[in-house]
């Protein structure tokens, strides 16, 4: 890199910085060029020059994911900065608030800088809890949610890298985000020995994330070594790295070694139980589902355009099915029927005849109780139990997707009492029956497929070794809002 420019970012000087630039216009294109440098942003970024590093990003926005030979940002080297300043003299305060400020500026350009990884595969936001930086952490989690999955080069999530330092302000926050954006599974994540956060707490002698983590995580569960939390403890403790708080937090929550337990080596046991369910016959309702085409097909995989025009197809059916139940062909009584005679006078005859209503039935019964209507009936509410199915299966993992399940549930209980308020088959025992319980099954149907299908996929995902590289990708983010 030209040494007028780096000398000009050291300084912050922005006049030698057009200065250059009017002698050599193409000086930033060469310095974009190179893989991995370290660009006149890098530089102003480490020594807090925010309004030199505003001008260099204004003329040149790909900086910001630019890396220098260890992978670090100018976000990295921003947040080290920041941190130098911490514990300094009162009169330093001022440029640890320039750091802070330039940390903000980065972010607020390009939000998904925030996961670009260094060495390690250490994204910003990995950093920052390990300098407990918790004004950070909550700032790159707001403006990056997705932030929070990405992986170091050893499996671990920020929340062990926040264990693994004594990052306690940092963990907090972290904590409290998961818990309100319903996030926890992330805390059953493990590292590539095994260990979940509870485990790296216990070994980093954390007593107070120990006690915060065993309201999250099952205490019992073990490492790839076979190890429990209490294992781990043991282990330390003769070593003389943990404090007996730890174990004392343990033991009161009920805590056990793994021979206590019983438990084979984890390792083991996920090969053999992987093993053994590939290697197994398909279960009569995964046979149902594969003839249907349904299996293992993820709806993510389906195009959003596509899973649009079904929902719009599965709502009309649904709609137009539970209307006609409530509106079927003849329609309903609207008096009770008896066999009381009635007398028919006319001003012709002199003589009385009697007339007697020999139809029995009830107000608010359906009026055609033949076979007709059964079959009417019978495929009306197979397409709009169908249709439902549909319709949850196809909402499958979006947000409230719990709550849509119960509401459609409830529509269905709707739908199937209204039917058995309304027909009468007294005449026909065996046959109303029949359809009770086909009503009955349809209802069970509904709710039971979506439902085992999302349980097949996480089964899948938490034997394989899909699940710590699911979402947290070993991929770079691409680089966004370029101008």
């Amino acid at each position: 890199m030209d040494e007028r420019l780096q000398n000009a970012a050291m300084e912050g000087n922005v006049d030698a910085l057009y200065s250059v630039l009017a002698e050599d216009p193409y000086v930033l294109e060469r310095i974009d060029k190179v893989p991995f440098v370290t660009t006149p942003l890098h530089t102003a970024a480490r020594e807090g020059k925010i309004h030199f590093a505003k001008e260099i990003l204004n003329l040149k926005p790909s900086f910001a994911w630019k890396r220098d030979h260890l992978g670090r940002s100018p976000l990295h080297l921003a947040l080290e900065g920041k941190h130098l300043q911490e514990g300094l003299s009162p009169r330093d305060s001022d440029l640890e608030e320039k750091y802070q400020e330039l940390v903000t500026w980065l972010i607020k350009h390009d939000s998904e800088v925030v996961r670009v990884k260094a060495k390690g595969m250490v994204t910003p936001l990995h950093y920052a809890a390990q300098l407990d930086d918790e004004s950070s952490v909550a700032d790159f989690l707001y403006v990056c949610p997705l932030s929070i999955e990405e992986l170091t080069v050893k499996s671990e999530t920020v929340v062990h890298v926040a264990v693994k330092n004594g990052s306690l302000k940092a963990f907090k926050v972290l904590l409290g985000w998961l818990r309100r954006f319903n996030k926890e599974e992330i805390l059953k994540w493990k590292d590539e020995e095994g260990n979940n956060p509870l485990h790296t707490a216990v070994s980093a002698d954390q007593p107070e994330m120990v006690k915060l983590l065993i309201g999250y995580l099952k205490v019992n569960i073990n490492n790839s070594k076979g190890l429990t939390a209490l294992d781990i403890f043991y282990l330390r403790q003769c070593q003389g790295l943990v404090d007996a708080a730890v174990g004392n937090i343990l033991l009161a929550a009920k805590a056990k070694t793994a021979s206590q337990l019983h438990l084979p080596s984890l390792r083991d046991s996920k090969k053999t139980l992987l093993v053994e369910y590939f290697s197994g016959g398909l279960a009569c309702s995964e046979k149902i589902l594969k003839r249907f085409s349904l299996g293992y097909r993820r709806v993510d995989e389906v195009p959003l355009e596509v899973r649009n025009v079904l929902l719009v197809v599965a709502i009309l059916i649904a709609t137009a099915t539970y209307q006609a139940a409530l509106s079927p062909p003849g329609g309903y009584w609207q008096d009770d029927g008896n066999l009381q005679p009635a007398a028919n006078n006319t001003g012709i005859s002199n003589t009385t005849s009697t007339i007697f209503n020999t139809e029995q039935h009830a107000a608010g019964e359906m009026i055609l109780q033949s076979s007709g209507q059964l079959s009417f009936l019978t495929f009306n509410s197979l397409a709009f139990f169908t249709s439902v199915c549909f319709i949850t299966t196809l909402v499958a993992g979006l947000p409230f997707y719990r709550i849509i399940l119960a509401m459609t549930s409830w529509m269905e209980f709707s739908y199937f009492s209204s039917i058995l308020e309304t027909i009468d088959y007294s005449g026909s025992f065996s046959q109303g029956l029949l359809f009770f319980y086909f009503l009955l099954v349809s209802v069970l149907a509904t709710y039971y497929i979506p439902t085992f299908l999302a349980r097949q996929h996480s089964k899948l995902t938490r034997h394989g070794r899909r699940k710590n590289l699911r979402l947290g990708s070993f991929e770079q983010p691409k680089m966004g809002n370029q101008l």
